[in-house]
């Protein structure tokens, strides 16, 4: 599933290339499950009609994100008001432009097969797949674009496999600030992106490479001393805790698997049972949950997500070969055998030499 990073390179990918763009026009599907307005809608046909008017000619304004949520801010022509496409990937979603390329790896599909998938050669086959000629529209196409601009053209597709991505045309007064955007539906069930710093500004500079939106939009990440009565109140394990969007906006597996491997913490384990509640300090175990959270956050954010890109001592370069079942486990750079166990559901790759069970205090 694209997470914080792999998101904040699709908004940098379209905050580089569209904005100032005009919608000359568009082809939505008629799909209930990635536009929900479609859902519960008497006449489906004319409610795509009506959204596809909405947003034709219209133009857009800015790019934003928080956590695995992104959107493009339009103005319809002739509005003093704008509009917001909001966008959510699901598990396979990805948005590609035509000609523009990408170095996005969803490594969270890989891994799948017998023999053992490595970064490396994830990499070879997208450079190969390069030099063949770009189909176009994508295989999976859901929403494809015609933009315009001082007469030049960009195609832009919203692609999705597994058909579990979301897409929302939000109007109205309530949303014409991204901090009140926030407080509307379905992201004022959110938490923090633990990526955006709570003293970080809108930049209305040009945009290069990093973070397309470090903003926190009203929503800042807590202070260490406010993580602290939180995870010391939740009986959890702390890989669980770490997936619910409604306190960690934008971590998903691969990261949450990061962020307690850089903190030395097993991923199963509940830190409430095994430290006190009452104490004056925080305590080093939640300091270094913390401070792995913010770092493992901002800097695949600053990256864009690029793998290339990674330290050497991060877990998840190592992790995608789980399903080898024969000769000796995989290893990181500096030979620590790799494991896999279920929490909640789902698979965590973790270190048994470096995670060990905290002791009870």
């Amino acid at each position: 599933m694209p997470e914080v990073a792999e998101v904040a390179h699709v908004c940098a990918q379209l905050r580089r290339n569209v904005l100032g763009y005009q919608i000359a026009s568009l082809v939505l599907n008629n799909d209930a499950l990635l536009f929900p307005v479609l859902k519960n809608a008497s006449n489906p046909e004319k409610e795509l009609q009506s959204l596809q008017g909405r947003l034709l000619h219209s133009t857009i304004e800015s790019v934003g994100r928080h956590g695995k949520y992104f959107w493009l801010r339009t103005r319809p022509v002739d509005s003093k008001s704008t509009d917001v496409l909001l966008m959510h990937f699901g598990m396979t979603g990805n948005i590609k432009i035509r000609n523009i390329g990408s170095h996005l790896i969803f490594l969270e599909n890989a891994g799948t097969k017998e023999d053992v998938v490595t970064v490396e050669q994830l990499q070879n086959e997208e450079n190969e797949s390069k030099k063949e000629p770009e189909e176009w529209p994508p295989r999976f196409t859901k929403m494809e674009l015609v933009l315009e601009k001082d007469g030049t053209r960009l195609d832009l597709a919203f692609t999705d496999p597994r058909r579990l991505g979301r897409i929302r045309l939000l109007t109205g007064p309530g949303i014409q600030a991204d901090e009140d955007l926030l407080n509307t539906s379905p992201l004022d069930a959110l938490g923090p992106d633990y990526s955006k710093s709570p003293n970080s500004l809108k930049s209305e500079k040009e945009f290069v490479i990093g973070d397309p939106d470090p903003h926190h939009h009203g929503r800042p990440r807590p202070t260490v001393e406010e993580f602290s009565k939180l995870v010391l109140s939740k009986k959890k394990p702390i890989k669980s805790f770490l997936l619910d969007q409604a306190f960690f906006s934008g971590i998903g597996n691969w990261v949450g698997d990061e962020v307690v491997y850089q903190a030395r913490i097993h991923p199963n384990e509940v830190i409430s049972s095994k430290i006190p509640q009452n104490l004056e300090k925080v305590h080093p175990v939640v300091q270094r949950l913390y401070d792995s959270i913010i770092y493992i956050c901002e800097e695949s954010v600053r990256v864009e997500g690029n793998v290339k890109k990674f330290p050497s001592n991060w877990l998840m370069l190592y992790r995608w070969s789980k399903a080898k079942k024969k000769g000796p486990k995989p290893t990181t750079d500096d030979g620590k055998a790799l494991d896999f166990v279920t929490v909640g559901g789902r698979t965590s790759c973790f270190v048994p030499e470096l995670q060990k069970p905290l002791k009870n205090e």
